[in-house]
């Protein structure tokens, strides 16, 4: 795939830019017999364009839709209290912005899944009101860009959860390589690979389970601990340390917690204990013992002359080179 090239030959970026200066349509929508949806102009202007006949705006149950596979939203949102400001709007305007979202054929519980909206669901459903939602026509790969560019400016939309959602997609293969997924949602690869890495750190069920919101968990901090366990036998002490804490209900701060696992390898280094003697000048002598933990002592019995510091030295470099 060449470089920065999105749909059509057309990157990210023109496509935002377009929207925002011009208010264009996109390039999504300039297909004669197969009008669809213009992506950055829904999501970043929120304007409804004329003549995309295929896009509709269905008043549903809110009961009858279910996330998409690889909505980038957390269990943990899904609440009154961090749904509350979408509530109150609803309850004393209405439904202002509609969701977005794709028609289900053969489920018999849910009619529609939601590209984003997840919240603007819920507080219809805590208002008993119905769910205004923009039906559009999209494969995997175009949702995954309409989502990016919905919640790109988004606050609330902690950077564990978009790692999250890039991880999921990534092994479903909505993008073909992480090059292209970065290429499309306008991301650097590195920073594509660095939070799949991050992400891939809670499929690890002893260090997962220490977190009550997984959203919560810092992103650098996970990166830096995935990488860590892939070291040879650093896997094994990390995940008895996370098993510990669990046992001892300790798993609370992210970020705690997440600094207790980076340092479990420190704790557990166990030395070989040592006594051993090396001679010092033609008279002197030192012996050094070593402790468990790792603790160095030299003693010098017959003490230690100032005519003896060739000697000591000399003493000194075996010593170092026997403990390395």
């Amino acid at each position: 795939m060449s470089k920065n090239k999105l749909f059509g030959g057309t990157r990210l970026s023109e496509i935002a830019n377009s929207v925002k200066e011009r208010g264009e349509t996109t390039p999504f929508d300039r297909s004669a017999s197969k009008p669809v949806l213009a992506a950055a102009e829904l999501a970043l202007t929120s304007r409804k364009l004329p003549g995309l006949e295929r896009e509709s705006i269905f008043a549903v149950d809110p009961k009858r839709c279910r996330p998409w596979a690889f909505h980038n939203r957390t269990e943990a949102w899904y609440t009154r209290e961090r749904c509350q400001d979408l509530i109150d709007s609803i309850a004393k305007d209405g439904q202002q912005e509609p969701a977005v979202g794709r028609k289900l054929d053969g489920d018999p519980d849910f009619d529609y899944e939601l590209i984003y909206g997840m919240r603007r669901r819920f507080a219809c459903e805590y208002t008993n009101t119905k769910l205004r939602v923009r039906i559009i026509d999209a494969d995997d790969a175009r949702a995954a860009v309409l989502m990016h560019i919905e919640n790109a400016d988004r606050q609330d939309i902690t950077a564990m959860e978009r790692a999250m959602s890039f991880l999921v997609q990534a092994e479903a293969k909505v993008f073909p390589t992480q090059e292209a997924m970065a290429e499309a949602l306008g991301v650097s690869k590195g920073q594509v690979a660095k939070m799949i890495k991050a992400a891939q750190l809670l499929k690890q069920t002893a260090i997962s389970q220490l977190f009550v919101d997984k959203s919560a968990v810092p992103v650098e901090q996970a990166y830096k601990l995935q990488s860590l366990m892939e070291r040879p036998g650093a896997k094994d002490v990390v995940l008895q340390a996370a098993q510990n804490l669990g046992r001892r209900g300790e798993g609370k701060d992210a970020s705690a917690v997440l600094k207790h696992l980076l340092s479990s390898l420190d704790r557990s280094r166990h030395f070989e204990p040592l006594r051993r003697e090396y001679n010092v000048g033609t008279a002197g002598r030192v012996v050094v013992t070593r402790n468990p933990r790792g603790k160095v002592t030299l003693a010098f019995p017959k003490g230690l002359r100032g005519a003896d510091q060739e000697a000591a030295l000399s003493a000194f470099a075996q010593i170092l080179k026997d403990l390395a």
